[in-house]
């Protein structure tokens, strides 16, 4: 892990956001780049002192943003870079993603009603996104990742999901990963040839060299049994892959990894998925 964006518009939940990612980047020896899309309101344009104009804000917004960047870096004491545009906030955080070739970017997160309502930020690219997406709730602190819980859905896992961020901060914070399946029907999880009825063996596979183990919940609620889990494991950091739908299946699924982004109380890393369902 090399790179780090932190997505931040100033609220507290990315101030909160901001200083769990830099925490991250302490550990991880990672350059963190704060990364603000400055896209004034019409209504902001409109009463603007005849004295002032588009550049000075952008030029006050930079200079914030280099601020906040420079007293980060000497509280935690790592690399930290600033970068501001003007231009749509998707599509110049996909190309600085790419350019920068950043392993992950860090939100924050609203757990509110309100968070899911259609064009948020961060659920859309919980939803969306080619890149793995690091949500912090807003209450949510760092002390350390030591337990991982990896909700797991066969059907929408194939060997190409990227699951390389999630075997990095296992590998780095030597942590325990426990992959959760939960299914109506209880079916024995067992570490052997057998296990292939819940798990791929692709998976086991990329597992291979972590400290891991199997947990199946029978719940009818798949909601309530990841709330179940990290109850009962209590967990520092819930993995989830999104569900890609066709577009018949998207106008009538909800996703279940963006309801739980909202239900849940600790940071939720959601990997891209490369598997469309189409229903």
């Amino acid at each position: 892990m090399k790179t780090i964006i932190v997505a931040t518009n100033y609220s507290i939940e990315s101030n909160n956001a901001m200083k769990y990612a830099a925490e991250i980047a302490k550990s991880t020896n990672s350059t963190l780049v704060l990364f603000n899309s400055f896209e004034p309101s019409v209504h902001t344009l409109n009463t603007l002192p005849r004295s002032s104009s588009l550049q000075e804000l952008s030029l006050d917004n930079r200079n914030r943003l280099k601020d906040i960047a420079v007293e980060l870096s000497n509280e935690c004491s790592i690399n930290v870079e600033y970068l501001t545009r003007t231009t749509n906030l998707i599509a110049e955080l996909d190309y600085q993603v790419k350019r920068l070739k950043a392993d992950m970017v860090v939100m924050g997160m609203k757990s509110t009603e309100t968070e899911l309502r259609p064009g948020n930020t961060t659920t859309h690219f919980i939803h969306h996104a080619q890149y793995p997406i690091l949500a912090v709730p807003g209450e949510a602190a760092f002390n350390g990742i030591s337990k991982i819980l990896f909700a797991f859905n066969p059907s929408g896992n194939n060997e190409e999901n990227k699951l390389q961020v999630l075997m990095d901060l296992a590998g780095i914070f030597n942590a325990q990963i426990q992959v959760c399946h939960i299914e109506k029907i209880i079916q024995p999880v067992i570490k052997d040839s057998d296990y292939s009825t819940t798990v791929s063996a692709g998976l086991e596979k990329a597992l291979n060299e972590t400290n891991h183990s199997y947990k199946e919940i029978a719940a009818n609620d798949v909601f309530k049994g990841i709330e179940e889990a990290i109850e009962n494991w209590q967990p520092d950091l819930l993995v989830m892959v999104p569900h890609k739908y066709g577009l018949w299946g998207s106008f009538w699924h909800k996703s279940t990894t963006i309801n739980m982004a909202k239900r849940t109380h600790i940071p939720l890393l959601t990997l891209p998925n490369t598997v469309t369902n189409i229903s």
